[in-house]
């Protein structure tokens, strides 16, 4: 799929709730820009609720992962420029759903053009000092996500997902951010879900409050498939690996993605 139609998509962030402008054009570039800098040159952060792209002089776009995550779900790492004005990517309807048919209405879906894949050589293991959190990348000749969460009010989700643009549009790219509503006085308190609402998140609490309902029972953890996927992107290439995730989220998933950026370093 190649992008060939310019792209404006305008909404708060959802952490800071302050206007925010995104552009999304093709461009002659052999991989995705952002704001003119390579994805793959920023440095990461995943540790606020969201993944942070840092400029080399600290400044921040935060919340890229859903926008990304619509990119390279559907197959686009190369031909592409983003510009983000507003230092955050606008929510919009809180997964990649919007993002994806934008993307769809302005492609050619019939280039069968394809970039170099990142090959998985070796396991690779990231995991919390308690080991209770981890995520690993194995070797396959695709992309495969065995993804589990466990949450209160919700208990264990697991899902087992082939990764292919048609799979990931009618399976992942509708799943929504989801917080407790026992944390949103707190991320609130730190400058954080400012921009939250029911028209791009599900509370949970004893009951689950999800405009329209649950899109599916395993949302949430479709949800963090959605952010993985996203989360990947900062490798400016697709990955055939076989990831495992257990409770995993944005810092192991870009800690994984660094790391395996170093190896790519490293066999060049």
């Amino acid at each position: 799929m190649k992008l060939n139609g310019k792209i404006l998509l305008i909404g708060q962030g959802l952490h800071s709730g302050k206007d925010c402008k995104l552009t999304i054009e093709p461009y002659e570039t052999p991989e995705v820009l952002m704001n003119d800098l390579p994805l793959r040159k920023f440095l990461l952060n995943g540790t606020n609720r969201g993944s942070d792209y840092i400029f080399p002089d600290g400044t921040r776009i935060r919340t890229c992962e859903h926008v990304l995550s619509a990119l390279t779900g559907l197959g686009i790492f190369s031909g592409v420029k983003l510009t983000v004005e507003g230092g955050e990517m606008p929510a919009l309807d809180g997964c990649a759903k919007k993002v994806c048919d934008e993307i769809l209405a302005n492609s050619d879906k019939n280039d069968a053009s394809e970039t170099e894949a990142i090959t998985i050589t070796e396991p690779i293991i990231i995991s919390t000092d308690d080991k209770k959190r981890f995520i690993a990348a194995f070797p396959s000749e695709n992309l495969h996500i065995t993804y589990t969460v466990d949450y209160k009010f919700i208990g264990a989700q697991i899902i087992d997902y082939d990764h292919s643009p048609e799979k990931y549009y009618d399976e992942i790219a509708s799943a929504r951010t989801f917080a407790m509503k026992s944390d949103i006085d707190y991320l609130r308190s730190h400058g954080m879900a400012m921009g939250g609402s029911l028209e791009n998140a599900i509370v949970i609490d004893e009951k689950i409050t999800a405009s329209g309902g649950l899109r599916w029972p395993d949302e949430f953890v479709r949800h963090k498939v959605l952010d993985l996927i996203g989360d990947l992107a900062s490798l400016g290439k697709s990955l055939h690996a076989h990831i495992v995730a257990v409770r995993a989220g944005h810092e192991l998933h870009l800690k994984l993605a660094e790391k395996i950026k170093k190896l790519m370093l490293k066999g060049e």
